[in-house]
């Protein structure tokens, strides 16, 4: 027997103007707020954020930079969420991978390898990196029904604290010549610089998971475990093996991420590796996706956009940067109010 769930078309109006209503919510409070206490013409400081963050060089840049990250984070909480396996430990899971990456690159760099090899190496381990610490939770909910919401955020804490240690003065990669807690610059050979191939790799990252949540048996026992637990219980489902798959394919994404953070833009570990708090900014972009991996590029693509636009208009109109995150709050408060008055909004659909 095969256990669909379909998507019925007035539950995606319904969403279509949850999601909508929630980002003009937002932009109409974050107007109104602009105008009132700072006295700026508000549609002056937000168009800047969009002409800035994708039609100058540098802008464009700092989007991609943000949109790759983000991406591939957010594929792997898009799909966790569907089985209400809450992630938390993204940051986490990319301090580790960008950690097993460097400690790949340490432990080869005086080899004689293939350029391309060696890339394709350290990746890999940092994937693993991600992989392995985002399994922790998962064997904690799996096997002793520990809080994954809990056990993820303070895992976050170990991961920045032990990456702090790595690089602190005292830290066994600590580079002496550098000012700042930071380690030892990465050669060149293990840069990843080209914007094709990072594409590439979302791309690539965006269609397997799709094919995963959408094409297979294991996709639909997300849906089905995300719906009820009673229902997958009464089928049968092995929740314990599906809690810890979602933990190591989340757990490997947001690895990736940090992997190629490291070879494509820092080149270092630093104390500050995550201080915009990645992890955190794809909890947004995951649930403003609604949850579908095709979607997740668009959502993350604008959660780039504002961050990069931010800094602009933080330094042209004298609009903090942090305007930026109380958007998002509201936007994602607003959609959590609207999806529990989801019903209602089915009633009036049906009504006219």
């Amino acid at each position: 027997m095969r256990y669909m769930l379909k998507e019925t078309k007035s539950d995606l109006v319904v969403d279509i103007l949850i999601y909508l209503m929630a980002f003009l919510l937002a932009i109409a409070l974050g107007a109104f707020l602009i105008w009132f206490l700072l006295k700026i013409n508000p549609f002056s400081a937000l168009s800047i954020i969009v002409s800035s963050s994708l039609f100058t060089p540098i802008g464009l840049s700092s989007t991609f930079e943000y949109l790759v990250p983000l991406t591939l984070i957010s594929l792997g909480l898009a799909i966790s969420y569907r089985a209400k396996y809450w992630n938390i430990g993204a940051d986490g899971q990319l301090i580790f991978g960008a950690i097993f990456t460097m400690q790949a690159i340490f432990s080869i760099k005086n080899y004689v390898i293939w350029p391309g090899l060696a890339i394709l190496f350290v990746l890999i381990m940092g994937i693993l990196g991600g992989a392995l610490y985002g399994l922790i939770p998962a064997v904690l909910k799996a096997k002793l029904n520990v809080n994954e919401v809990l056990s993820t955020l303070m895992l976050n804490f170990i991961a920045i604290y032990f990456m702090t240690w790595l690089v602190d003065v005292t830290g066994p990669w600590k580079d002496p010549y550098a000012a700042e807690l930071e380690s030892y610059p990465i050669p060149y050979k293990f840069y990843l610089e080209n914007p094709l191939i990072l594409l590439s790799i979302i791309i690539i990252s965006i269609f397997l998971i799709y094919l995963l949540a959408e094409k297979t048996p294991f996709g639909r026992y997300l849906k089905i475990l995300g719906s009820s637990k009673n229902t997958a219980d009464y089928i049968g489902l092995n929740k314990t093996l599906t809690y810890i798959y979602l933990g190591l394919i989340s757990g490997a994404l947001s690895g990736l991420a940090g992997a190629l953070q490291i070879l494509s833009i820092s080149h270092i570990l630093s104390s500050d590796f995550d201080s915009i708090y990645l992890g955190y900014l794809s909890i947004f972009s995951t649930w403003l996706s609604a949850l579908n991996p095709l979607y997740v590029v668009f959502s993350s693509l604008l959660m780039s956009v504002l961050i990069t636009g931010g800094y602009f208009m933080a330094g042209i109109a004298g609009v903090s940067q942090l305007f930026i995150y109380y958007f998002e709050g509201v936007t994602f408060v607003s959609i959590i109010v609207f999806q529990a008055l989801k019903h209602r909004f089915k009633k009036v659909i049906k009504n006219e």
